[in-house]
């Protein structure tokens, strides 16, 4: 008996330690509540509406306000949901068979809102999802902030599982590079940091 409370100590603890972490807490949508994609997306489960679909794949769109969407969406316990649905969705709208030829079509600011939905549908393995964040930085050419914090987000969730000192310093490398163009709203850059330091005494 002892040994089962023990497990279920254990068990209880991890659970809670992945619910407190960077793709979990931070809620950084709220700072982008008057949109109407934000709004449409507040509550929804199981499939995804094509307009919402169309306008996470839409390129022209603002990157900042897509990735407020997908944080909307939130995260799906089970693993499913709006990484897949995302997935699917590009392949059928570029016409392409696999991921691979998928990061290949997709531009930096696409190819980060993939990564950020992917992560956030299996935040237990965030593996790949980190990889195709670390592909859109590489495509971020014109050096969009947005694109960089996510990224950095999806890594520090990866280091959450190992190097708590990396948490913080990942997303607070992304802050206080200068180089970065500012697109997205100091609001929610205020609500990432506010978790992300708590991290900084590690």
């Amino acid at each position: 008996m002892k040994r089962l409370l023990t497990a279920i100590t254990l068990l209880l603890a991890f659970t809670a330690a992945w619910a407190d972490s960077p793709l979990t807490s931070t809620h950084f949508a709220d700072a982008y509540s008057e949109n109407e994609m934000v709004q449409m997306a507040g509550g929804l489960q199981g499939t995804i509406s094509t307009t919402l679909l169309n306008y996470l794949a839409d390129e022209h769109a603002p990157v900042d306000l897509r990735l407020a969407v997908v944080n909307k969406l939130g995260w799906d316990f089970e693993g499913t949901s709006i990484g897949a649905q995302l997935g699917e969705y590009l392949k059928g709208r570029y016409n392409v068979k696999n991921e691979k030829k998928l990061v290949k079509k997709l531009d930096a600011r696409t190819l980060a809102v993939y990564a950020y939905a992917k992560a956030m549908s299996d935040y237990f393995n965030v593996t790949g999802a980190s990889e195709l964040g670390h592909e859109a930085v590489k495509k971020n050419k014109d050096n969009s902030f947005s694109v960089a914090m996510i990224s950095s987000l999806i890594d520090a969730q990866v280091y959450m599982d190992s190097d708590w000192s990396m948490v913080y310093k990942v997303v607070a490398n992304v802050l206080n590079d200068g180089s970065l163009h500012l697109d997205m709203r100091q609001e929610a850059i205020d609500n990432i940091m506010e978790y992300i330091n708590l991290y900084s005494e590690y």
